[in-house]
């Protein structure tokens, strides 16, 4: 067998799909075989994930964007801190790739990543991948679920779904891994919905991290 392919993993909030990733990566036999999980990285210092990083023995750090803009505040009004997200991108990939890892996923982290993040990451050869709540060219940005549900009370929309993709500087515009619609027939209310796309998601995210580790293991084993 290989070398395991080492996954680093970015987080937000509560991690049920790190928590996905680390019980198939333990379950018997593996559903997410030959990975370890270098970093659980969080730009929230609250977030639940990290305990579940903890308990499984994972490696965790945050790393929150709020002293960046107070470093670099933004004088126009609007809230779009360029300055403060590349230096924080920046202070991301180096964290990042201190753990030298073969990929990096995306699960639930709720931060836009700029180039400052993703030109470093490419240049050292370092996949990353992103799970969103949403086909490819559907809904994009934040949101998806109420979005979703907002056109289907209003009679323009039948399904959504979920995908796995690699993640470019177009927001949830990268080339698709893996992707599954959602039927969202006979949903009663939004709760129901996002405990559909949840379920999905928690096998997707799972999937789409097992294919890309594989094409990583494949590529050093030549």
């Amino acid at each position: 067998m290989s070398s395991p392919a080492k996954v680093s993993i970015l987080i937000s909030g509560s991690g049920s799909n790190l928590q996905a990733l680390i019980n198939a990566s333990t379950s018997t036999p593996p559903t997410l075989p030959n990975v370890t999980f270098t970093r659980v990285i969080s730009d929230r210092a609250s977030a639940y994930g990290l305990q579940r990083a903890t308990t499984a023995g994972i490696p965790t750090s945050t790393l929150g964007i709020l002293p960046y803009k107070k470093r670099f505040p933004d004088p126009s009004g609007t809230p779009a801190f360029q300055s403060a997200r590349e230096a924080y991108d920046a202070d991301l990939a180096a964290l990042v790739l201190q753990d030298k890892p073969d990929m990096v996923v995306c699960a639930g982290f709720m931060r836009i990543l700029t180039g400052a993040f993703l030109e470093p990451l490419e240049k050292a050869g370092v996949k990353i991948i992103n799970l969103h709540p949403a086909l490819h060219g559907d809904l994009v940005g934040a949101g998806c679920i109420e979005r979703a549900w907002a056109e289907f009370e209003q009679g323009k929309r039948a399904k959504t779904g979920v995908m796995v993709h690699y993640v470019i500087a177009a927001v949830d515009e990268g080339e698709p891994i893996l992707q599954r619609e959602v039927d969202m027939a006979g949903c009663k209310s939004l709760e129901e919905l996002q405990e559909r796309i949840h379920t999905v998601e928690h096998s997707l995210i799972v999937e789409g991290a097992r294919k890309v580790a594989e094409e990583v293991a494949s590529k050093t084993a030549h």
